[in-house]
């Protein structure tokens, strides 16, 4: 990046009068462009005088002034918002037509935003430059955002050719509003790009810090330095040294030198190396799709400028480094920060090893000489928020110091010490932690004193329970994700542990700082610390007690059989917060209950009833994964309810038409039969006959819809029989018996009121779109998607079912520039989602839109894979797919020869799922 340029605003007597007003400004930066002057310092030489040029020449041809640049960045101010988005069009446009392949591109992100700044010395402060600002943050190169301000006061006053596409509102980091934001569009400018990065969308952010930072300016320095240097640096040292902490600082501090995300992986809950890969691709949103998960992640990021900080990897060291490597070799502008216990063993890596905070070597110091090194500054602020009234003074200051020299400095020491503050002074506290230390043996020489100290510490605190309570620490570390009391009475309690002490146990660990308590949750939640569940875990397996694991998955399979008994007439607010809390504690009891020390029969009846939470999550590939598994496990001795709820979750949940759900819907229906159970059938006969419902074999499909009706409809309402009755709509509209789908559809919602199944409403609105659609009214199914999408009630998977809709609305009234938005903006939301049914739709609108535009080689090759794709039978094109696939093909049939229109399909058919996306994001 070049030399910081400053140029003041002109004082003026208008100045010097007004200290307030109110001002439309024009902020642009370069995206990337650290990275290219790096790589093309003389091209970027050149570029950016051109660069340069361009935007003052549209500054100042739009009466605008230039009051602010640094670097490659630029601060104009306009006497109107309107000049400012026309000067904006101006420059994008003029840039866009420059040849910058010297330095491999140059692509400018813009925003625009009017508000109310202070004039001082010549220059802008306030609320409307700050938020400007912001705004820029979360655009990417070639992208214009226009703040919702500023789309209010331009009142459709636009430069001709342009428009505004509305891209929803959203928060801002350091800002309290919300805003409105539009994206600038015109004919010549580029306007496909991924979701915005602000923290309304953003499902990946940095862990919030609850306290600020103590120390650690060095090291912060220190570290982002290597960064640069080394793109892999490993941040050593032993558990609670502040790795960390110091990581997630990294990544706030460099936020905006990633323009494609900083991203932090948690690998601490995992027990399974293969899930290293599969978690970085889940932290992402990036689906594992017919590769390896490390293929996805290297595919994904090659291309992005990102920081991956990969958190404890002590555990899963092997797997961490293979995945390290792998991104360091293939991903030039990725960076990986890593934080282990020891280091990675990669070529290439920077090992840093996190010191201790500083400790006073002299005792002899005053309160304010002490409270300049950062281990007494952090114990006495840890002290003075868990203890009234502690205070350092002149008496105490030697043993505080004392204190923090016995423990070494190390960050979380001093957190586990500083409760102990609460119960004694200063001096008993370092008396103790003497002679706690002598009771662990001398040390060795060769091994780490640190981690020696850190284990004293643990041990120390560790020790200073109860048999008791110790017991009940070990048997707790088996939850990954916290507990209930009655989930904690289920799983810890028995011999010497009774079922009435567990409440009162708990507590007590919890005033000793060993269990965090959310009590803004329905239920009383607790965890422990990842640390202190990885040391306790330890002294469980040295215990040689076991059983724990097994109480856990038993508990979870009755709490979650529970939650399927609940599920069809609970509202979906509080049945999601009841069980959402488990989903961790549900992932390690798979884990066990598939592995070598597990139970199949647990296994599979675990499986069983975790149908809903997959499907209300929207967690598709993991239901897929679980519920395969367990199949193949069914023998003779399962249980038949269990073996029909293994089937019922084998059947499809994505949409019509799905035929390869067709058996497994049949053999659950089956079962229910046989077993009685008339709610089960009813909703196995209702999958059956989703799965035959297409608009070309509604007479198949309705003979299951109108039995499912049957059986479902003396249970009274249910979520069953919301989902029949809408199926059943969609049928009827799919036979253009429109008064009797809007009947069904309305009954469906009436029913999905009545017991808060906010899921289900949003589901009956989606096919009142498509009704509306089918029968001709474009503009009410808009108005009817874009209000539930606005409302924001969907879950993750109708969400994109409401962008694929909505983009083939918008094809329908020729909505061109609309259509194209929404379908990368659903193509991203399905690629995270893992749904390929999904993806494909979106493919294939995106193949209609680039063959009117006259590209039609892409677009044959893109119809060419949906095609084989629907061949499969695993979901079908309905009303709202069909007719644009027969515009697409009327079109690519009038335009290519026939058999080379054959050729180009049968490439597509043969491309991958992540080659046919790139095309898509390519044309």
């Amino acid at each position: 990046m070049s030399a910081v340029r400053k140029v003041k605003v002109p004082t003026s007597k208008h100045d010097a009068e007004s200290a307030s007003k109110m001002m439309a400004f024009l902020v642009t930066d370069i995206e990337g462009s650290t990275y290219r002057w790096e790589a093309f310092p003389e091209g970027m030489k050149s570029a950016l005088a051109i660069h340069d040029r361009i935007i003052r020449s549209a500054v100042r041809h739009n009466s605008g002034h230039v009051f602010h640049t640094a670097g490659d960045a630029f601060h104009a101010e306009f006497a109107t918002p309107s000049a400012a988005v026309q000067a904006a069009l101006q420059a994008q446009r003029t840039l866009s037509a420059q040849d910058f392949t010297t330095t491999q591109g140059l692509k400018v992100r813009m925003a625009v935003h009017a508000g109310p700044v202070e004039v001082r010395g010549g220059d802008y402060f306030g609320p409307g430059i700050n938020r400007a600002a912001r705004l820029l943050l979360i655009a990417y190169g070639g992208q214009v955002l226009v703040s919702g301000t500023v789309a209010d006061m331009l009142q459709a006053r636009l430069p001709s050719g342009s428009t505004l596409f509305d891209l929803g509102r959203h928060r801002f980091r350091d800002l309290s509003q919300p805003e409105n934001v539009y994206q600038l569009v015109a004919s010549d400018l580029t306007t496909a790009f991924p979701p915005l990065r602000s923290l309304g969308i953003t499902a990946h952010q940095l862990p919030h810090p609850l306290t600020l930072m103590v120390g650690r300016s060095v090291e912060m320095k220190e570290v982002r330095r290597r960064v640069e240097q080394y793109r892999l640096v490993t941040l050593i040292g032993p558990g609670g040294a502040g790795k960390t902490r110091l990581a997630v600082e990294v990544g706030y501090q460099t936020l905006d030198s990633y323009p494609d995300g900083v991203w932090f992986v948690e690998l601490g809950p995992l027990d399974d190396p293969r899930l290293v890969a599969e978690e970085i691709c889940s932290v992402i949103g990036l689906p594992v799709m017919g590769k390896s998960a490390t293929e996805s992640v290297v595919g994904f990021l090659r291309e992005k400028r990102a920081l991956l900080i990969l958190d404890n990897c002590e555990h899963l060291i092997d797997a961490a480094a293979e995945v390290s490597q792998a991104i360091s070799s293939d991903c030039e502008t990725v960076s990986i920060v890593a934080t282990s216990r020891e280091a990675l063993g990669v070529p290439g890596e920077s090992i840093f090893n996190v010191p201790s905070l500083a400790v006073p070597r002299d005792d002899d110091l005053t309160v304010e000489e002490a409270l300049n090194y950062a281990a007494v500054d952090l114990l006495v602020g840890r002290a003075n928020a868990v203890a009234d009234n502690f205070e350092l003074s002149e008496e105490n200051v030697a043993d505080v110091i004392n204190i923090c020299r016995q423990v070494d400095g190390i960050p979380l020491a001093i957190e586990l010490a500083a409760p102990r503050l609460r119960m004694m002074r200063p001096g008993l506290l370092a008396e103790k932690l003497r002679d706690r230390f002598k009771l662990l043996g001398s040390r060795s020489r060769t091994s780490d004193p640190r981690h020696r100290t850190l284990v004293a510490l643990f041990d120390w605190s560790y020790n200073l329970l109860n048999s008791t309570e110790q017991i009940l620490l070990r048997r707790l570390s088996v939850f990954a994700g916290g507990w209930t009391l009655e989930s904690a009475t289920a799983v810890v309690s028995g011999d010497p542990v009774e079922e009435g002490e567990v409440f009162d146990l708990i507590t007590s660990l919890a005033d000793k700082s060993l269990v965090a308590v959310d009590l803004h949750a329905p239920e009383a939640r607790y965890r422990l610390l990842e640390t202190t569940r990885q040391y306790v875990f330890a002294k469980l397996r040295e215990s040689g007690e076991r059983g724990r694991r097994r109480r856990l998955a038993e508990y979870m399979t009755g709490l979650l059989g529970d939650g399927t008994n609940r599920w069809p007439k609970m509202r979906s607010e509080s049945w999601i917060a009841r069980y959402e809390p488990e989903l961790d504690n549900l992932r390690v009891s798979l884990e066990w209950s598939f592995g070598p020390d597990g139970s199949k029969d647990i296994a599979l009846g675990l499986t069983s009833v975790s149908l809903r939470i997959w499907d209300e999550l929207s967690l598709l590939p993991e239901r897929e994964r679980w519920f395969r598994a367990a199949i193949e496990h069914v023998d003779a001795e399962t249980p038949r309810d269990v073996v029909a709820r293994l089937w019922l979750g084998r059947t499809s949940n994505s949409a019509h038409g799905d035929r390869t759900a067709f058996e497994p819907a049949l053999k659950a229906s089956q079962l229910y039969s046989e077993l009685g159970d008339g709610l089960g059938l009813g909703e196995a006969l209702a999958k059956a006959g989703a799965a035959l419902l297409t608009p070309q074999k509604i007479e198949e499909a309705q003979p299951y819809l109108d039995e499912a009706v049957a059986c479902l409809k003396p249970f009274g309402h249910t979520k069953q029989l919301a989902s029949c009755l809408r199926s059943r709509g969609v049928a009827m509209y799919f036979a253009g018996q429109f008064e009797e789908a809007r009947v069904a559809i309305s009954e469906s919602t009436n029913i999905a009121r009545v017991i808060g199944d906010r899921f289900g409403i949003a589901a009956a609105a989606i096919a009142k779109g498509e009704m509306e659609f089918a029968s001709g009214h474009v503009d009410a199914s808009i108005q009817t998607v874009r209000r539930l999408i606005d409302e924001g009630q969907c879950n993750r998977r109708q969400l994109t079912l409401c962008l694929n809709n909505l983009t083939s609305y918008y094809l329908a009234t020729e909505a061109m520039i609309e259509a194209k938005l929404t379908a990368f903006q659903g193509l991203h939301k399905a690629r995270a989602l893992g749904w390929p049914a999904a993806v494909v739709r979106m493919v294939e609108f995106i193949a209609h839109i680039i063959a009117l535009d006259g590209n039609y080689v892409t677009a044959s090759r893109l119809l060419g894979f949906t095609e084989h794709f629907y061949a499969s039978e695993s979901a079908s094109r309905e009303i709202t797919e069909q007719r644009p696939y027969d515009r697409l093909n009327h079109i690519l049939h009038s335009s290519l020869d026939a058999h080379y229109l054959d050729e180009l399909k049968a490439e597509g058919a043969g491309m991958s799922e992540k080659n046919i996306v790139d095309l898509c994001l390519q044309s």
